[in-house]
């Protein structure tokens, strides 16, 4: 108990604070260099001015940090009413649940994909090297690679030309282009880890002690299983890491492809100086990176052998 608790406080909550902090303080400083912004007040008459200028600084910051503390958060310089933050929260979401299906896709292909190959180069489970699993798999493992060799958004956009639709299929088809284009990092660090762990005596005591060989999937009561259980608590820390890469990836196909998500609010953002936005945009993908980092880190920590022996 105490060293989950020990993961929670230091491993998410202050480490979350501080890259909160470093993020925010950073893309602030990056834009004090930004030009004086020109406000126009809407309710000024002709006779008023106006006009004022407006130059972002470390005041300002603070203000806005304030609110974030006090849960209040200032989405727009612009005045955050109910429209803005009803808009901000349905583009947070959209982007949120593309990174994330996008993300799942990558890591189950890819795991799937990496120790199927490394069951394949382990003799006792894969039998003959000539054999249709063998080349089957190397057929996939083909195509992943062609798929990350290119950017996301060139295979976001052939997908488009065959799927020009506003539903739920396109941004599917999306996800699974976004995935796709980071499975193969994960196919080659699961195998890699799993050829690893299927080759340590403790294997070869499970097989010796009548644990079944003859699967190479990691399904539960199988030797591929038994070495998989150790394979996730390396690996799901690292393809965690992959969200940032994906986070951008998810932004940068909105932006090319006019879509409702964070990537067309923070361009126009940028266009528009609203620094609060891009602020509050970088916080939230701060935030999300660091939570399912966190899940990943908790999860492996569940499967480690000694972690049901804590006190």
């Amino acid at each position: 108990m105490g060293s989950i608790i020990n993961l929670v406080t230091r491993r998410f909550i202050l480490r979350l604070l501080w890259v909160a902090f470093l993020t925010t303080f950073g893309i602030q400083l990056l834009l004090t260099v930004l030009p004086a912004k020109q406000l126009v007040d809407p309710k000024a008459s002709l006779t008023d001015e106006a006009v004022t200028v407006r130059k972002w600084n470390s005041s300002h910051y603070l203000a806005w940090a304030g609110k974030v503390v006090q849960g209040d958060m200032e989405i727009t310089d612009k005045g955050t009413g109910s429209w803005e933050v009803k808009d901000f929260i349905f583009r947070v979401k959209n982007s949120l649940v593309l990174c994330m299906v996008s993300f799942l896709v990558a890591s189950i292909m890819g795991g799937i994909l990496g120790a199927y190959r490394a069951s394949l180069n382990y003799d006792m489970l894969s039998g003959s090297p000539d054999n249709l699993a063998n080349h089957t798999s190397r057929l996939s493992e083909s195509i992943l690679f062609l798929l990350s060799s290119v950017p996301s958004y060139v295979i976001a956009y052939t997908f488009f030309m065959m799927f020009k639709s506003e539903s739920n299929l396109f941004l599917a088809v999306i996800a699974l282009a976004l995935g796709s284009g980071n499975a193969m990092d994960v196919a080659r660090m699961t195998k890699n880890t799993h050829s690893r762990e299927l080759r340590l005596k403790y294997v070869e005591s499970a097989i010796a002690n009548g644990l079944k060989t003859k699967g190479l999937l990691p399904m539960p009561g199988y030797v591929s299983w038994h070495a998989f259980r150790n394979t996730l608590i390396t690996i799901l820390p690292v393809t965690a890491l992959r969200l940032p890469l994906i986070l951008s990836s998810a932004m940068m196909v909105e932006i090319v492809f006019d879509m409702p998500g964070m990537g067309e609010s923070l361009l126009k953002a940028l266009i528009g100086q609203d620094i609060p936005k891009i602020l509050s945009i970088v916080l939230v993908s701060t935030v999300f990176v660091q939570v399912c980092l966190f899940i990943a880190e908790l999860m492996a920590f569940l499967l480690h052998p000694k972690a049901g022996m804590d006190s």
